[in-house]
């Protein structure tokens, strides 16, 4: 009876006959290429068109060993009322780099429309067909088509809204401004077209890396600009310090709302745009640092009788764990903001009721479908989709025509 070390060694020495014979087929070919991502994605990188070829799954399977228990995980009574007993969280599209700046128009007949994300690290934004809900208001396979590549380079887009016209408004990393897309016939035949800007300096110099925008029912833009490219695209020095910005369009004047944050992030206005929110997320400096120390929190504002400046700042919510990101609000004036743990929901007052629990990293979301009420988020690699039982509190928007 041959001992248990003898045993090991004849299998040992079958195996490298075996390799050295050539009669075991071993898979020692490379793998395939990665697509490039981050700096080797802007203009005048070799491989910057390799950026394009990303491989993104519609309809993917997502295992639920990769998700939280818990997905969905109420704190409140109030939280129950707007997602139901048995909320749906359907993932849609999965293989982006990481994904943010969502933002939904309705088509002007039927009940479809676009939704439009933006992928940071493959510098791109992508397009994705919403066909609605079936007849008994689920969502389904059928609800959605899968994400085409509807803009490469981007500027590194970050945030993005609709202006009152339907226009897509973008805010770009390192394109250090912000840029509108009147045109969208264009980029969706071809990714290469690109938007003019909108605003891209303030007093002459140039903006550091628009970050998050929103636009005021008097067509007013307001939004941020953080340093965060100086940090991450260097050499992009910052001429301006982090500011907050009104744009009026019309009258193409520009004026600092909030001078004081260290980094300002996401935007949106309350109800009645009597406050607006301003995410200060001062947390983060350099890709992959956290210094829990600094601000990850969301401040409110009143906004004044004329509609043009802030008054009366205030804590609103400190966020953790992570930072807060990108956000948006219901009709009921509940806050929805991005974490490093997925989606929060915050009541007027500021206290947590609830939480979408996502695997990974989400930075941002928005209401959409044609009676706004479809939450869709950006969660890293991934966009997901649930069905609530409240709206958005800034109306849908119809795609504009060219």
């Amino acid at each position: 009876m041959s001992r248990p070390h003898d045993l090991l060694q004849l299998h040992q020495k079958r195996l490298l006959r075996l390799l050295l014979s050539g009669s075991m087929l071993i898979a020692c070919r490379p793998a395939a290429a990665a697509v490039p991502m981050g700096a080797d994605c802007l203009p005048g990188s070799s491989v910057a068109r390799e950026c394009r070829n990303l491989v993104i799954t519609n309809s993917p399977e997502y295992p639920e060993s990769e998700s939280p228990q818990l997905t969905v995980h109420a704190l409140d009574p109030a939280f129950e009322v707007i997602v139901g007993r048995t909320p749906k969280l359907i993932p849609l599209a999965r293989g982006f780099g990481f994904t943010e700046g969502p933002v939904f128009l309705k088509d002007r007949k039927g009940s479809g429309g676009m939704l439009f994300v933006t992928d940071q690290i493959h510098n791109s934004i992508y397009s994705m067909r919403w066909n609605g809900l079936d007849a008994k208001g689920a969502i389904t396979a059928a609800s959605w088509q899968a994400p085409r590549l509807f803009r490469n380079p981007s500027g590194v887009a970050d945030g993005q809204t609709s202006d009152l016209q339907g226009h897509l408004l973008t805010a770009e990393t390192t394109g250090r401004r912000v840029s509108i897309t009147r045109n969208f016939g264009a980029n969706l035949q071809s990714p290469e077209p690109q938007a003019p800007s909108l605003v891209d300096r303030y007093q002459g110099k140039l903006l550091n890396s628009p970050n998050d925008l929103v636009v005021k029912s008097d067509g007013s833009v307001w939004f941020t600009d953080p340093v965060y490219g100086s940090l991450q695209f260097p050499p992009q020095p910052a001429e301006l310090p982090s500011n907050v910005y009104r744009y009026d369009p019309a009258g193409k004047q520009m004026s600092v709302v909030e001078p004081s944050l260290m980094m300002p992030n996401g935007i949106a206005f309350g109800p009645g745009e009597k406050t607006l929110y301003i995410i200060d997320s001062g947390a983060i400096q350099g890709p992959r640092t956290y210094f829990s120390y600094l601000p990850h929190r969301i401040y409110a504002y009143d906004v004044s009788r004329d509609g043009k400046t802030l008054l009366n700042k205030r804590l609103f919510a400190d966020v953790s764990p992570g930072f807060p990101d990108g956000m948006r609000l219901d009709e009921n004036g509940n806050v929805y903001v991005g974490t490093l743990e997925g989606i929060h929901v915050l009541n007027p007052q500021g206290k947590l009721i609830g939480k979408f629990l996502m695997a990974k990293e989400t930075a941002n979301l928005t209401f959409g479908g044609i009676d706004n009420n479809i939450l869709f988020i950006g969660s890293s690699d991934s966009i997901w989709a649930v069905k609530l039982n409240t709206r958005g509190l800034v109306p849908v928007r119809t795609m504009a025509e060219p």
